[in-house]
């Protein structure tokens, strides 16, 4: 069977995956990366032996599953080491406090004596978010090629949730959490999903079944960072026989009647390949490089009403101080609120990685504090430069006097700052409106499958989180595994995947 040549735009998690699973089906594949590393999102800094990780603060299916199965097949389980939380987060409001545990048992217990009268809405959510999850229903194939066997097995899986979509239909958790008498209950609940650093607007409420399993405590932190594992995934493909070309950036698509023949390149070159994998940011290709011409009624509606998910500043702070025995991620209300790009922030979220030896020296701690901004107030302050540093350098010294008080001695200890905004996202990723996760789920998006092909373009496939609302690390990994499955079912090929 010859190699049909097949280009990859982007070494994120989906470009790699599918390079992957394009080389496990005998295809050539290249991808190509305008970074000088492979990743994406999923990297590191390191400075001054403090490294600073964007990405996967949790591995989903880490310990078993579907997805594990798919992390077998990219090399991610061989040899790898996983920090298991016992809590989601730590929520604090004055002298109160709630801990959500992975033992639903103990949460429930913590909610009612906070708030007897709220007693059974809190016995509901603990239940939710303990019981069963979708996750153990997941199929790893495409939608579009699950036939009535599997389909009818996937029903089997999920028949223990009927009952929980019922109940929630399209309700939010924002919705929800509204309920509860107690006003920190209902900010506590609704910081379950909807934190201040990495806000989740309108997040369904069905989406939290199973939450404490499967994205925690059968969701693990991988030792070493996120870096770690997408070097893996590129080294996989590599051994596989991929080419990957790093520094290359895609300037164009070469469209000749209305089929995609490969792409152009920074330097004036052009790569030709039977088929295109589009694993980049999805507004640049199919608005930038394509001018709208090959889209219809539902990618302009997904452009229009969908909301991407807000871009991030990124506060990283290497301190001399040993945070192991607090909360790996804790939010806490403010004395008074911190202004970030012109909005008041009354909330802080703080997250350390003392857990992880690879991400400090011993006995220090490699410390984030996020703050969800505007990626316009950021572009239009970045154009001045000295601006946009010396606001950078307000933010830092204003969080850091905030842990200083929430921690006292806190800011004697920081010895590294680094800040990183919405701008730097654009930079180093290309990512539209600095967006870190693509689109937001909600009750309306959260059944649709994933667009993957542009109408009346043929040789043109697209994966990743521009490709359906909350992709994240794991899905973006599937929908690479997917476009090459759809591939193989175009092309007749039998898909093949094999675990390392």
């Amino acid at each position: 069977m010859s190699e049909r040549p097949v280009v990859i735009v982007g070494a994120g998690m989906a470009g790699l995956s599918a390079g992957c699973y394009a080389r496990m089906n005998g295809y050539k594949a290249t991808i190509l990366e305008m970074h000088n590393i492979p990743g994406g999102l999923c990297t590191a800094w390191t400075r001054k032996g403090y490294k600073f990780d964007i990405s996967m603060h949790m591995l989903t299916g880490s310990k078993s599953g579907p997805f594990y199965r798919m992390w077998q097949e990219l090399g991610v389980m061989e040899n790898r080491r996983f920090h298991y939380h016992d809590e989601m987060c730590t929520v604090e409001s004055g002298d109160k406090k709630l801990s959500y545990s992975t033992d639903p048992a103990l949460l429930e217990e913590q909610m009612v004596a906070h708030s007897p009268a709220d007693a059974e809405l809190s016995r509901e959510f603990a239940r939710l978010v303990g019981g069963p999850g979708m996750m153990g229903a997941a199929s790893l194939d495409a939608p579009e090629l699950i036939g009535p066997l599997t389909g009818a097995g996937m029903f089997l899986k999920i028949l223990p949730l009927l009952g929980t979509f019922r109940r929630y239909g399209k309700q939010t958790v924002q919705e929800f959490a509204a309920k509860f008498t107690d006003p920190f209950l209902r900010e506590a609940v609704r910081m379950f999903i909807d934190g201040p650093g990495w806000p989740m607007h309108r997040f369904p409420m069905v989406g939290l079944a199973g939450f404490l399993k499967s994205g925690v405590s059968e969701a693990g932190v991988p030792i070493g960072g996120s870096q770690q594992v997408a070097l893996t995934i590129a080294e996989r493909f590599k051994k596989l026989g991929g080419e990957l070309r790093l520094k290359t950036r895609v300037t164009g698509v070469l469209v000749e009647n209305d089929r995609v023949a490969g792409v152009k390149l920074a330097d004036g070159s052009e790569l030709r390949a039977d088929e295109t994998i589009w694993a980049g940011d999805g507004h640049t290709l199919i608005f930038d490089l394509l001018g709208g011409r090959y889209i219809d009624g539902r990618i302009r509606a997904t452009y229009d009403r969908w909301t991407p998910v807000l871009p991030v500043v990124q506060v990283c702070l290497g301190v001399a101080r040993d945070m192991t025995k607090e909360p790996a991620r804790v939010c806490f209300r403010l004395d008074e609120p911190i202004t970030v790009a012109g909005k008041e922030q009354a909330w802080l979220s703080v997250i350390h990685h003392s857990f992880d030896p690879t991400m400090a020296p011993a006995g220090k701690s490699a410390v984030e504090v996020w703050y969800a901004s505007d990626h316009g107030w950021w572009e239009r302050l970045a154009a001045d430069r000295p601006r946009y540093e010396a606001e950078k350098q307000r933010i830092a010294d204003a969080t850091i006097a905030i842990l200083d008080k929430r921690w006292p001695g806190f800011k004697q200890q920081v010895e590294v700052i680094d800040v990183a905004t919405p701008h730097t996202y654009v930079r180093y990723t290309g990512n539209w409106q600095g967006s870190p996760d693509g689109w937001y789920i909600t009750p309306e998006n959260m059944r649709d499958n994933p667009l993957r092909k542009l109408p009346g373009l043929a040789g043109l496939w697209m994966a990743g989180q521009w490709t359906a609302p909350f992709t994240g690390t794991v899905l973006a990994a599937l929908t690479g595994r997917q476009v090459i499955q759809l591939l193989c079912k175009q092309d007749r090929r039998k898909f093949q995947a094999q675990a390392r």
